[in-house]
C-alpha cells in the first residue's frame, strides 16, 4: 500500500536561503518499529484508517536562554493514512531556515483552527467546520467511527539538540494507545471515555533529532 501523507498549510513555511532544518512526521512508537494500526487492531477490535492533526507552530528554545526560534509557523494539517499508519514511515513535512546551534527544548502547539486561518485550504476548513484540532477515523468491531477533539495544548520536549545545517527534526505521534487504558479498550463512541482518550492523545507526542530519517532519536 502506498504511503499517503498530505501536508496542508495555512501559511507558507519554507527555507529562505541560509541554513535549513527539515521537519518530518512519523506515526508509531518512537522506541520500536511497531505499526500504529497493527498495534491498535491486536485484540482490541479498533483499527485506525486516518488521523488528522492541526499544528499551529513548532519552536526551538536556545540552550541556556529563554529565546525561542520559530521554525514552522502555520497552522498546518498533518493528514495521515495508508502506510504512514501501517509501518511508521517517516515523511518530510517542510524545510525551514534556522540558526544552527544547541537547543534545549522543542515546543509543539496542537491547535483548533479558526475560520480566518484557513486561507484557501479545504482540509483546514474541514477541521474548522468540525471544530476540531484532531480527528481520528477508523472502525471498532467492523463498525465505522470518527473521534473528534478540540484539544488546544502546547507540548514541550526537553532535550539536548545540536542541530547543524541539514539536520532533521522528527515529530512523532503514537496513536496505538489512544483508545486503551490499563489493558482494556476505550470505546471512542462513549463520551464517558473522552477525558481519558484526550489524556492519552496528549501523552502520545514526542519530538527528537533524526538526521538519518529512521524514526528513532539519534
Amino acid at each position: 500500500m502506498k504511503a499517503v501523507i498530505a501536508i496542508l498549510l495555512g501559511a507558507a513555511v519554507a527555507g529562505c536561503g541560509g541554513p535549513n532544518l527539515s521537519v518530518s512526521v512519523r506515526a508509531g512508537s518512537p522506541a520500536a518499529g511497531t505499526a500504529a494500526r497493527a498495534a491498535l487492531m491486536a485484540g482490541s477490535g479498533i483499527v485506525l484508517t486516518r488521523v488528522r492533526i492541526v499544528i499551529r507552530k513548532v519552536e526551538l528554545e536556545t540552550a541556556d536562554t529563554s529565546e525561542m526560534d520559530e521554525i514552522a509557523g502555520g497552522p498546518y494539517l498533518l493528514d495521515l493514512s495508508g502506510a504512514t499508519l501501517d509501518n511508521g514511515t517517516v515523511a518530510k513535512v517542510l524545510e525551514a531556515s534556522f540558526t544552527p546551534g544547541t537547543y534545549s527544548e522543542v515546543k509543539l502547539e496542537i491547535h483548533k483552527p479558526e475560520s480566518g486561518e484557513t486561507g484557501m485550504n479545504p482540509g483546514l476548513q474541514e477541521m474548522v467546520d468540525a471544530q476540531a484540532s484532531i480527528i481520528a477515523d477508523g472502525t471498532i468491531d467492523g463498525t465505522m467511527f470518527t473521534f473528534k477533539t478540540a484539544l488546544d495544548v502546547e507540548q514541550q520536549f526537553e532535550s539536548n539538540l545540536v542541530l547543524a545545517a541539514g539536520s532533521n527534526l522528527t515529530l512523532n505521534v503514537d496513536p496505538s494507545g489512544w483508545f486503551a487504558s490499563g489493558g482494556a479498550r476505550l470505546d471512542p463512541r462513549d463520551e464517558a471515555n473522552r477525558s481519558q482518550i484526550e489524556n492519552n492523545i496528549e501523552a502520545s507526542f514526542s519530538a527528537f533529532e533524526d538526521d538519518n530519517h529512521d524514526g528513532h532519536e539519534d
